[in-house]
């Protein structure tokens, strides 16, 4: 079956069918399936069943892999997996298993990690989408004036005695793309660089919304085996918290540069 790519009727994302890993990974998928995440920012593969090594193997293909561990355990608690624990465990049935907010992944880091490869493991029978949204697209549908305002000002990301507390400019041009994007989410930003209290909560709250918009959005139905595969320097992510107890676990590798 020949790889097809075929996007989605929506801001952001195109599935992936006809994915073969059984006897590796060539450099024409590589080249392809690149070309189709700066295009599309989110790839879903239906029904991939990607085993642990496969998981890996791929997320390779797209820079180094590393999660944001202290030992075997990354700063939520959750376990991991692989020889190198560069695979992190998602699990909803633990303290810090759910991330009912919209976030970019590790943005509290100095640097951030380029994206992220989730796998599907053990999903809810309903509910437990996740969203993602299209942020080149949230910030060219900003007014020319708050391009003008935003545009060279770092926004402070982090959670003090969480995580790390780390600048980031609120616009970031995407290093392969060269295209702009909204670069602030509610999960991490915190305030803004050499701005009040006052201006800045305000200022990001207004951002925040604009960013969250549906227009930009795109939603995925998980089924089990299916996998994601994201450019966290233009995306952002909501995974929906309505499956009250139901279980849902999820395999994650986050993609540095090499």
């Amino acid at each position: 079956m020949a790889l097809t790519i075929t996007p989605l009727p929506a801001a952001l994302g195109a599935t992936v069918t006809g994915l073969d890993l059984s006897s590796g990974i060539s450099n024409e998928l590589v080249d392809s399936l690149h070309h189709a995440w700066y295009e599309h920012l989110v790839l879903f593969f239906p029904e991939a069943h990607l085993t642990l090594d496969q998981h890996i193997a791929l997320g390779e293909t797209f820079g180094r892999l590393a999660a944001t561990t202290t030992g075997d355990e990354d700063y939520r608690g959750q376990p991991t997996l692989g020889q190198s624990g560069e695979v992190l465990v998602l699990d909803a049935s633990t303290p810090q298993g759910r991330a009912n907010a919209w976030h970019t992944d590790v943005t509290f880091a100095k640097t951030p990690p380029n994206g992220s490869l989730l796998a599907m493991q053990i999903c809810p029978p309903t509910g437990g989408d996740t969203l993602w949204s299209n942020q080149y697209k949230a910030y060219d549908a900003l007014a020319p004036a708050m391009k003008e305002l935003i545009d060279g000002l770092d926004a402070m990301h982090g959670r003090p005695g969480l995580t790390g507390l780390n600048p980031h400019p609120m616009v970031k041009i995407h290093p392969v793309t060269g295209r702009k994007a909204l670069f602030v989410n509610r999960g991490w930003t915190t305030s803004i660089v050499d701005m009040s209290q006052t201006e800045s909560i305000g200022l990001l709250a207004s951002l925040f919304n604009h960013a969250e918009k549906p227009e930009f959005n795109t939603r995925w139905h998980w089924t089990p085996g299916d996998a994601a595969l994201w450019d966290n320097r233009c995306t952002m992510h909501y995974a929906v918290n309505d499956y009250e107890e139901a279980p849902r676990i999820l395999h994650r590798v986050t993609i540095y540069d090499r």
